[in-house]
């Protein structure tokens, strides 16, 4: 991400996983790719649905759910390359779990 320095140095499980998904979204489209892809739209949708009815269970449900996902087909599809995101990923998680519950108790206090 442009906000970060580059890192010093890039673990070998990183470079691995990088390397995977840069070959994989380059690689040949099946109905199977196509139908993985429609599941961001369909995830933000549902995220942006789940807010607008003003459930926070809802929308942290989906954002687990989105993170989970993303988690589970990365090992699954990359081996232990794809072991490398999991700590990125939930903390990336818990820090949005957070942004949203604080968010939704600020609007609450406004009421």
């Amino acid at each position: 991400m442009f906000w970060f320095n580059a890192p010093a140095s890039v673990s070998t499980e990183v470079q691995e996983f990088l390397q995977f998904e840069k070959d994989w979204l380059y690689g040949a489209w099946d109905y199977k790719k196509l139908l993985l892809i429609f599941a961001v739209p369909v995830s933000f949708t549902a995220l942006g649905l789940a807010f607008w009815k003003r459930s926070i269970w809802m929308g942290l449900g989906v954002v687990v759910l989105m993170a989970t996902g993303k988690i589970l087909w990365s090992i699954y599809n990359a081996g232990e390359s794809g072991k490398s995101i999991i700590i990125p990923a939930i903390v990336g998680l818990i820090i949005c779990i957070g942004l949203i519950y604080f968010g939704f108790k600020r609007i609450e206090k406004k009421k």
